[in-house]
């Protein structure tokens, strides 16, 4: 999945734009320098951008939602955009995701359950060690899932360390998980993908995390 990076005034004027982010809106960089927002942003999801820009708050955790952009033709993308503001100097510093190869893109909220349940790993983790802290299957499903829908390449060292694995424990996994059709690797594990079966039943998992019901409907 390409990613891109912006930087921007608290006005939404673009300030810096990465190769990446040129390649998204398909537009030179004398094009987006000095440009706002409001030009590159679809008009479906300007009034959502405004709204979403209004509860940023500085040194607070990015604020995270689905977008289009405009490109130079006059066509849509949509993207998974990160902003997180900045005081000194006032900057907004943005990431996107996107696809260009025809799947869909990650629903925001099932990127949301990944990033809840990897927080809970990381607590776990830090509270009770590595060692009582182990979910293999889901830490690995989770972690290549994420490098997916965030732009980054998922080797057996990265999914190793997020599920706070060793390496050979980790490979063994992914072998059975391969063996199930549920992740392909490539490049002496070094690119390690969900296939499509894998994609759909861990998005199926997430959106259970997503819908659970709260605790008051479990204890009825």
């Amino acid at each position: 999945m390409p990613a891109g990076h912006c930087v921007s005034s608290f006005e939404g004027i673009i300030l810096q734009a990465d190769r990446g982010f040129l390649d998204l809106l398909q537009r030179r960089e004398d094009e987006v320098i000095g440009a706002s927002y409001r030009d590159i942003t679809d008009p479906r999801d300007l009034e959502l951008s405004v709204r979403m820009l209004t509860m940023l708050e500085a040194g607070a955790a990015p604020v995270r939602w689905q977008k289009r952009y405009l490109r130079a033709d006059g066509s849509s993308i949509a993207t998974n955009l990160l902003v997180t503001r900045f005081s000194n100097p006032a900057r907004l510093v943005s990431t996107l995701f996107w696809q260009d190869d025809g799947r869909p893109l990650p629903p925001a909220k099932l990127w949301e359950a990944a990033l809840r349940i990897r927080h809970v790993h990381v607590a776990r983790v830090r509270l009770f060690g590595s060692d009582m802290s182990t979910d293999p299957v889901g830490s690995l499903l989770t972690g290549i899932y994420l490098a997916e829908a965030e732009g980054r390449n998922a080797g057996l060292g990265q999914v190793a360390d997020y599920a706070a694995l060793a390496a050979p424990v980790a490979e063994r996994w992914v072998r059975l998980l391969q063996q199930r059709e549920i992740v392909e690797a490539s490049d002496g594990m070094h690119d390690i993908r969900l296939t499509k079966t894998g994609l759909d039943r861990v998005e199926t998992m997430l959106a259970a995390v997503y819908e659970a019901p709260d605790a008051a409907v479990l204890l009825r």
